[in-house]
């Protein structure tokens, strides 16, 4: 049998519910600012409140879910991730923090609701409709969190005729191989993006105007280095063997001496040159030509 993953950590979903702020346009109005022969072709939606006002609320949730995806890895059931044992109080007190984020900018969208729907009604005139605004506005938000771990429901109290419980058994198998397939391609896709990033700031553009090397381009990676152990739960070989050569191509080293270093750039361009192309011949990635700024 597959090994057990959950040994080594648990599911994690999240889920941010927020109001949307916009409705859609009744077809009887639409019908009378259109030819009637026209009114089935044509659909039209209305902003409810100035959408800036919801975006503060809509960059935290998109920040935690970003956030969530460096320390987790994916598993085939929608809505749901993998989190390492190791991570998973970090996991839940950042997420507890995005929490308290996401219910600050709740709090100040909802001290504005009525003035910004007192503006809508001045800008939407006859399609102004009162009963589109919730009363209680704040219960259309929510940020929550829970950990979930799978197993077969059978244990000691049999709660399954044996034929159930071995077409489930069969499922949860299915279900971990196709995590550990999952797992081991998302880790080495996000480390082969990194390599390739970093490598194509070293590329001559047709412009012959050398290409800005951001720092987040080398924090990156040891943003990855950091969680990689853990986040390596079946143990990839071939990847934790690239990973430690990038470690020791880069040395700790920031954008800012890599930047200003000649010697320190061509270093790093060659040892994450020969990364990619190490990476063409295990991951199967197209190589590309590196030269030099």
């Amino acid at each position: 049998m597959t090994d057990n993953i959950f040994q080594k950590g648990c599911l994690v979903q999240m889920s941010v519910s927020k109001w949307g702020g916009v409705k859609k346009i009744d077809k009887s109005k639409i019908a009378n600012m259109v030819h009637r022969t026209e009114a089935d072709w044509v659909t039209a939606t209305k902003k409810l409140v100035d959408p800036e006002s919801l975006k503060p609320i809509c960059k935290i949730s998109n920040s935690a879910r970003n956030w969530l995806a460096t320390l987790s890895l994916p598993f085939p059931i929608a809505g749901m991730v993998f989190i390492p044992k190791n991570l998973i109080n970090e996991v839940d007190q950042k997420l507890s923090d995005f929490q308290s984020k996401y219910n600050e900018a709740v709090q100040d969208f909802v001290q504005d609701y009525n003035y910004l729907r007192e503006t809508a009604r001045s800008y939407l005139d006859e399609l102004f409709n009162e009963v589109d605004y919730p009363i209680d506005i704040a219960k259309k938000f929510n940020f929550t969190w829970r950990f979930v771990i799978l197993d077969i429901p059978n244990g000691e109290h049999r709660l399954l005729a044996p034929e159930v419980y071995a077409r489930e058994q069969e499922k949860f198998i299915q279900t971990i191989a196709e995590a550990r397939g999952m797992a081991i391609e998302a880790l080495r896709e996000e480390f082969a993006q990194m390599v390739e990033r970093i490598t194509d700031r070293f590329t001559q553009p047709d412009t012959g105007k050398p290409k800005v090397f951001k720092n987040a381009t080398v924090d990156s990676f040891y943003g990855f280095f950091q969680t990689f152990k853990d986040r390596n739960i079946f143990e990839d070989d071939q990847l934790s063997e690239l990973v430690n050569r990038a470690q020791a191509v880069l040395k700790g080293s920031s954008a800012d001496q890599i930047r200003s270093n000649d010697k320190l750039k061509d270093n790093i361009r060659s040892g994450m040159s020969d990364i990619e192309n190490a990476m063409h011949t295990l991951f199967n990635r197209p190589k590309r030509k590196i030269v030099m700024d």
